[in-house]
């Protein structure tokens, strides 16, 4: 016999919970299942497929990302190229449609100067305030009302300051004025200048600049301001914070020091870096030659080289033990002392990572820093393991 609509509504009636029940569950896996969709087309891995190029430039905007400090702190496509919140996160999924559409109808030169040439608010401010500080973030969630995470689709919408801030060790970017090892303030140059982050931080992720890029940069901008009271290249410690703090030996959390050797011994700056003027900012093998024999550039080497491993090492470790702290949290234990002890531990090992010279400012220092940073580490494993 033929099912007829009306023998199927009457059938439906006659089964009102089997149907319900059925519906339900069709809901459910279907949900289940476009929210899976969702996920893998949201990911890296997935976006690669049309920016699949190694190093940086055009279509090498997966790779590069992975290079960089977002990556590292976990910061995925969708967390920047999305505004926060679901209504944000399914806009810019439906942006992606036009963009796999035009990956198939469009040439390889127009695709190019498309990457090539980003429009200006393909990341607005707002999203890097939302997680780099504290008022953007207030604002960003007094003017959007509802919830910003009703399920887990990216870390983007679970962000809120200054919790996420201060355990991910990141200043306050409109209040800090200690950013990155120098003294820059955001807030003023953003409200004197109108800058905008894009003007200084352009291609932060997919086009990272070399130390020295950003260094002409701010050395540009302040000759063209002069005579200001913008520091000029030869008021180096105006700036450089992290820096004169090192040879100094002060400035990490818990953690007390002597002068650095050169730096007690009256050696300035310029001493070392001596290409300054010329525009070579970092100092070279040859520059410990001129006051040091030959075999000086070994014990430069192995400074080096002992602090880099053991920021490379104690790196791995942070990640780890975050990830404990944030398992016990999800398991309802009291984790607000080890959060404490975690913050100062990794505070103190951006400190080196900072001074930007793998110890050679301060060897000894150096090393005591990353020795308190390792022991905080192990002392929060050890406090998991032992309330378990």
């Amino acid at each position: 016999m033929v099912m007829t609509v009306k023998n199927f509504l009457n059938w439906c009636k006659r089964h009102i919970l089997l149907v319900t029940l059925l519906a339900v569950g069709f809901v459910v896996v279907f949900g289940f299942i476009n929210i899976q969709i969702l996920h893998m087309t949201s990911e890296p891995e997935f976006c690669e497929m049309c920016h699949p190029k190694h190093g940086v430039g055009p279509l090498a905007e997966v790779d590069s990302w992975e290079h960089s400090g977002h990556a590292a702190a976990g910061v995925s496509c969708l967390d920047c190229h999305g505004r926060p919140g679901p209504v944000g996160y399914l806009t810019a999924k439906l942006g992606g449609l036009k963009d796999t559409y035009m990956q198939f109808t469009i040439s390889r030169e127009e695709k190019l100067d498309i990457l090539s040439h980003p429009e200006e608010d393909l990341v607005p401010m707002e999203h890097c305030l939302f997680c780099h500080s504290d008022e953007g973030n207030r604002k960003y969630r007094e003017k959007h009302e509802g919830p910003l995470e009703i399920i887990e689709m990216r870390l983007l919408d679970s962000v809120k300051n200054p919790e996420f801030r201060e355990r991910k060790g990141l200043p306050d970017i409109l209040s800090d004025t200690f950013v990155g090892g120098t003294h820059f303030d955001h807030a003023f140059h953003l409200d004197a200048f109108g800058l905008n982050c894009r003007d200084c931080h352009f291609g932060v992720v997919h086009q990272p600049g070399t130390k020295t890029d950003r260094m002409n940069t701010c050395v540009t901008c302040h000759e063209e301001n002069a005579p200001s009271s913008a520091p000029t290249i030869e008021e180096c410690t105006v700036c450089h914070e992290a820096q004169l703090a090192m040879n100094e030996g002060k400035g990490a959390k818990g953690v007390e020091g002597d002068a650095g050797l050169m730096y007690g011994a009256g050696i300035t700056c310029d001493m070392c870096h001596t290409g300054v003027q010329e525009g070579v900012y970092r100092p070279s093998s040859s520059t410990c030659t001129d006051c040091h024999d030959d075999s000086y550039v070994e014990v430069f080497d192995d400074w080096s080289g002992e602090i880099k491993s053991k920021l490379e090492r104690l790196s791995l470790l942070r990640a780890n033990v975050e990830s404990a702290i944030i398992q016990a949290e999800e398991k309802h234990r009291d984790t607000e002392d080890l959060w404490k002890l975690y913050e100062k531990a990794l505070y103190n090992l951006n400190f080196v990572k900072d001074d930007g010279t793998h110890g050679v400012h301060n060897i000894d220092y150096a090393q005591e820093i990353l020795s308190s940073v390792e022991a905080d580490f192990k002392l929060i494993q050890k406090d998991l393991r032992a309330k378990w």
